[in-house]
């Protein structure tokens, strides 16, 4: 037994648990052979300039200091590459970004006040998932001393290798079991274990933070975010696109999917690769219940792009599918994107500032699936009831999948599923959350009290503007009172998720006059990030700041009152109002848990005095109407 086959298959010992290092590569379903065009982008072995994914025969990934030294070395060489820092991680580490362009001058505001669209490309958000950063990698290099530099002519280029640096030097060849190689992947966490793809509106970060930034200070016109899939076996290797038929900017939606898609699947296609549209199976483990394409807030790449209106194309390689293809898939799916901003660039700009400048007087918070009763959940599938009078027959797509069977488990004593490698092509339901819900009457702005002071910090890093006050001003606002209160849960279990404790609430309007002493924020929605700032900012969006739980300490009270006071004074205010009284006795009768509680009772008296916190329980956030 050779030492590596006796590392995949030996026992260790660990906190006395006994484990198997078994390797799950060779567990995998069975995959067909690959030849394509795309192979010919491979350099010879005495290349110069060969990567070093290249070198290993697409074996191994370059951990994070030789790709670096790599980068710096291909950057110091060629007057067309620029590497520059955009942020660093809480462990030290730079997270650099490479400018590739042929203008004199690449500063931000140079790039993004040229007339050359701008494409930025973004690999690693999930370091195991590092296909973008080979081939990008791998494009840099015929950029500079290939036969593409041409792709400059009409383009500039910004691309950031890793984003989460850190959590991709946590690696492994027993990360990620269901992923076809490389042999050493990272970490789908930062070192502060955060989800990098659910922090875009929260911006807990500093590796989003970094992104933001960006985006912010060049103004991209095309914004790409590749990852590489979990889920279920089909013959597609490289799937991607927008989110199609819903979100906040449908100018943008259609172009990319009338415009980008056919051109990128034709290129894609010529090279012997299989593209396809962006697959998640509604059961979670494959397609015999449908497709679902769910529109996810703004915690995900694609959603934060949308609500930014921000062209954004997400990418999900297949992650049964060879490190090789993959690569090489990613490769021709970023020079295929570049030539297109060549010759619609222009066309894309006008497109996008349609959405930009629209100002809808009604924002939805949330978008279902038409065909489905609830809400659906951004991380979660459990929402999912179909509806028994569906009025919208659901759209059907043709889906070249693989075929499966379902086993019985020795282990479990259920169902499980096994991939058989056969193509098969099948036609499925393709469930699309189009539906907008929870739609909000547009306010002028809204008013941020200097209390507020993390907020008002988060929302200038994403690039909203405000006005900060510097004399107390008077307003009449419209503010929310928040009512049945749940913390969210997992198996009647109170836990945080990506560091939050998630609370949702019904609101409650209520018309008030505030004064918002010095330092407080006035956010006009007039303005290209007016949607964001209003998803971020009304309660009932999923991804707002309230949900995330960045508001606690109105749910708690702090003034109280001696029963010795509130017993005599309940009695008076029921001899002094007729009406009082019939709530009371209606209120007792209608919940005997209250009229069995005497600290109930005293609370509900005490709640309609003037001695009661008349602040308990609100959003501290003004609306301007």
């Amino acid at each position: 037994m050779s030492p590596r086959t006796f590392l995949q298959s030996t026992l260790c010992s660990f906190f006395g648990f006994t484990l198997f290092s078994i390797s799950g590569q060779n567990i995998l379903p069975p995959v067909k052979a690959w030849s394509g065009t795309s192979e010919s982008l491979i350099v010879r072995s005495n290349d110069p300039w060969i990567t070093p994914t290249e070198m290993s025969d697409f074996v191994t990934t370059p951990d994070y200091g030789e790709t670096m030294e790599w980068l710096k070395e291909l950057s110091s060489k060629s007057p067309l590459l620029h590497m520059v820092s955009i942020g660093t991680s809480v462990e030290g580490r730079e997270i650099y970004m490479i400018i590739a362009s042929t203008d004199l001058d690449t500063a931000p505001e140079a790039l993004k006040e040229s007339e050359k669209p701008l494409l930025l490309a973004q690999a690693g958000i999930h370091s195991g998932e590092i296909d973008g950063k080979d081939a990008g990698m791998m494009l840099l290099r015929d950029i500079a001393f290939g036969d593409k530099k041409e792709l400059l002519d009409q383009v500039n280029f910004l691309f950031i290798p890793i984003l989460s640096v850190d959590a991709h030097e946590r690696s492994s060849p027993f990360n990620r079991p269901n992923q076809r190689g490389p042999q050493n992947m990272g970490w789908r966490t930062n070192a502060q274990n955060l989800n990098l793809n659910r922090d875009y509106a929260k911006l807990d970060t500093n590796e989003i933070r970094a992104v933001v930034q960006v985006m912010n200070d060049y103004d991209p016109l095309l914004y790409m975010d590749i990852h590489v899939t979990d889920g279920v076996d089909y013959q597609y290797d490289v799937t991607f696109g927008g989110l199609g038929q819903q979100g906040y900017s449908p100018s943008i939606s259609n172009w990319l999917e009338t415009a980008y898609k056919p051109y990128a699947d034709r290129d894609l296609k010529a090279n012997g690769h299989l593209p396809g549209p962006l697959l998640f199976a509604l059961n979670d483990r494959d397609f015999s219940q449908g497709n679902i394409l769910n529109m996810g807030g703004p915690r995900f790449s694609d959603g934060y792009g949308n609500l930014r209106h921000m062209p954004t194309i997400l990418v999900e390689n297949h992650s049964l599918k060879p490190f090789k293809q993959r690569v090489l898939g990613t490769y021709v799916l970023l020079e295929s994107t570049l030539r297109l901003l060549a010759s619609e660039g222009q066309k894309l700009r006008e497109i996008t500032i349609e959405d930009q400048t629209a100002r809808s007087s009604k924002i939805p918070m949330r978008f279902k699936v038409p065909q489905m009763k609830n809400a659906i959940g951004y991380d979660t599938q459990s929402d999912f009831q179909i509806s028994d009078q569906i009025v919208i027959p659901p759209d059907t797509l043709l889906l070249l999948g693989i075929s499966s069977k379902i086993l019985k488990s020795s282990v479990t004593d259920s169902d499980f599923i096994e991939w058989t490698g056969k193509p098969e092509t099948m036609k499925v339901v393709n469930y699309l959350a189009s539906e907008p819900i929870d739609l909000i009457v547009r306010p002028k702005g809204y008013w941020v009290p200097a209390s507020c002071e993390e907020v008002m910090e988060r929302l200038k890093l994403h690039g909203i503007q405000m006005e900060i006050i510097t004399e107390p001003r008077e307003v009449i606002v419209e503010m929310y009172r928040i009512r049945d209160a749940k913390f969210e849960s997992e198996a009647h279990e109170v836990v945080p998720f990506e560091g939050h404790m998630q609370v949702s609430g019904t609101t409650h309007p209520e018309l008030r006059n505030e004064l918002f002493p010095v330092g407080s924020a006035y956010i006009s929605t007039d303005q290209i990030l007016g949607d964001l700032a209003m998803v971020l900012l009304e309660p009932l969006a999923k991804d707002s700041f309230f949900s995330w739980g960045f508001f606690p300490t109105i749910f708690q009270r702090t003034e109280y009152i001696e029963a010795y006071v509130m017993e005599p004074m309940a009695e008076r205010m029921l001899e002094a109002s007729p009406e009082l009284k019939k709530e009371f006795e209606q209120k007792k009768a209608a919940d005997k848990i209250f009229a069995n509680d005497p600290n109930a009772i005293l609370s509900w008296f005490y709640a309609k005095t003037k001695y009661y916190d008349e602040r308990y329980l609100l959003y501290p956030i003004g609306r301007a109407l």
